[in-house]
């Protein structure tokens, strides 16, 4: 009796086993040193699929991704939807339909970073409790990404296993106007869900920061009434005045998040003290020891001895301007400049440099992350799938900065290692036969969107597209498996969605509550896409 097929199925099992509890990558790089050991591969053989076409499509993808979210695109959309809508339930469809389609091409992660906060802080000021709307967008991220065949891991390894299967290259849109028709049904659905959840959902705790910053008030605003113009703009106008002058200068007071919107308004135009000449911001904390402690901008003017811009302050106490507020321990600092000269006016003074990620739109990375983008699709077209993104990366890089700097950081190798193994693991388990049991349960689309469903909200997205890719030899059954892999169910099951989970504070069994109504959202709006309208 042979046992080399039990032992390959012990080795499936014990990797997604212990990917719940640990790090994935390590267990499944373990488990691909297991199949070395057990002779399925050669050493060699095995290490290639760590740069397998589908690890180095994903690669350029993240790599991509990374230099649009640092341009600050994201939030500047997300801060104009909140400029412009009141209503909550809106609010949320709207960010829900932006973060769907940027994940299509943006990081899961980047994406719900982004637009949680944004949320979290709507939802607060409309009294309603953010994790009944996060969690739904944590959803609306995994569902969005899978619109195009590089918008996630799973569907990248699919793309490559239907190649390898069929010697037909895919468009990276191949079924972009199913999954968009799809997500647009899925979006309203997942509102409705978090009125749901809005019953049973605590609130998260975290405080929204304000910032304090120097404004001139633009021409258009010219003896406009105080009040509508903070209602408008979301900030409070710190002047005794009830009409504004043109070009005067007032201190306004708003919120952290939304400094893109701010910073690109022309009727409120942020003046900072100090040239601006970068769009890399960082917050600076002011400790007991700080040399900066019952001093002010005046008497330590760092904007004049540092080349950096001081765009505003966090406070404990009242500011009657930038210049003469004497700082306490606590205070915050928003400083705008080179990234090492920000790192020596730190250590000159005793400040402690903020994790909390603040940016500013940058339309120099913006236009080199959408050009890399648009290269790599259009390459793709006619040249491999992995090189085409390999360029692409390259274009968007060459807007130059942070993202270029910190390249190394932005890519996350432990996915890369972690889908490389599982490539190896799922064709392993293919070629001896061990879903043979399931091939019954996949004669037809509609079985297969069920054993696709079930497989990825118990393994997980990437162990499902491994184990079920190689079956693949259709694009109806490709589409179907595509459409039905959608981790929702388990927190664990998807980073974005975790994050979420984590961030809303919210018991387990609620959470499940949760995310059987986003599952039922999704799988009934993925069911009557493809299988009732049949678009």
């Amino acid at each position: 009796m042979d046992l080399l097929p039990f032992l390959v199925a012990g080795v499936v099992v014990a990797v997604v086993a212990a990917s719940i509890r640990y790090r994935p990558d390590v267990p499944a790089f373990l488990g691909l040193l297991a199949l070395v050991g057990l002779g399925v591969y050669r050493l060699e053989e095995a290490l290639s699929f760590l740069v397998s076409p589908a690890v180095v499509t994903l690669f350029g993808a993240m790599a991509i991704g990374y230099v649009i979210s640092e341009s600050g695109a994201m939030e500047l959309v997300g801060s104009a939807i909140l400029s412009r809508v009141r209503s909550l339930p809106l609010v949320a469809l709207l960010i829900y339909l932006a973060a769907g389609l940027m994940s299509a091409f943006v990081s899961d992660i980047a994406v719900m970073l982004a637009m949680s906060a944004m949320l979290s802080n709507a939802a607060r000021k409309l009294k309603a409790p953010p994790a009944a709307y996060v969690i739904p967008l944590s959803f609306a991220v995994v569902l969005g990404g899978r619109i195009t065949m590089v918008g996630t891991s799973a569907n990248i390894v699919l793309l490559g296993d239907y190649a390898a299967n069929t010697g037909e290259r895919l468009s990276i849109f191949a079924f972009t106007p199913e999954l968009l028709v799809s997500y647009l049904i899925t979006a309203p659905l997942l509102v409705a869900a978090a009125l749901l959840i809005q019953r049973f959902a605590r609130g998260i705790a975290a405080p929204r920061k304000m910032l304090v910053m120097r404004a001139t008030v633009g021409e258009s605003l010219d003896g406009a009434d105080k009040g509508e113009v903070e209602r408008k703009f979301g900030v409070q106008i710190l002047a005794r005045a009830r009409t504004l002058s043109k070009f005067s200068s007032v201190l306004i007071r708003g919120p952290i998040d939304e400094l893109p919107s701010l910073l690109s308004s022309k009727d409120l135009s942020v003046e900072p003290l100090g040239e601006r000449k970068s769009d890399y911001v960082e917050l600076l904390i002011v400790t007991p020891r700080s040399r900066l402690v019952g001093r002010s901008l005046y008497s330590e003017p760092v904007h004049e001895l540092f080349p950096v811009s001081v765009i505003g302050l966090v406070p404990s106490g009242r500011v009657y301007s930038l210049e003469t507020y004497e700082f306490r321990p606590g205070d915050e600092i928003l400083v705008a400049g080179d990234e090492k000269a920000i790192g020596r006016l730190a250590s000159a003074y005793g400040l402690a440099r903020s994790k909390e990620q603040v940016k500013l739109f940058s339309p120099r990375l913006a236009a080199s992350g959408v050009a890399g983008l648009a290269a790599a699709v259009a390459l793709s077209e006619f040249l491999p799938t992995a090189l085409a993104f390999i360029v692409g990366a390259l274009v968007a890089l060459l807007g130059g900065g942070r993202p270029v700097e910190r390249l190394y950081q932005a890519v996350s190798w432990d996915a890369l290692i972690y889908v490389g193994s599982f490539i190896a693991i799922g064709r392993a388990a293919a070629e001896l036969g061990l879903l043979s049991p399931l091939t019954p349960y996949l004669s037809s689309p509609a079985a297969l969107f069920a054993v696709g469903l079930a497989l990825s909200n118990t393994v997980g997205a990437v162990p499902a597209a491994t184990l079920l890719g190689p079956l693949i030899a259709e694009k109806s059954a490709l589409l179907a498996l595509i459409a039905s892999i959608m981790p929702l169910f388990l927190p664990f099951a998807h980073p974005a969605v975790y994050l979420a989970y984590r961030q809303s504070d919210m018991p387990l069994k609620d959470y499940l509550k949760a995310s059987s109504l986003g599952l039922a959202a999704a799988a009934a709006a993925a069911y009557i896409a493809l299988f009732l309208l049949r678009i």
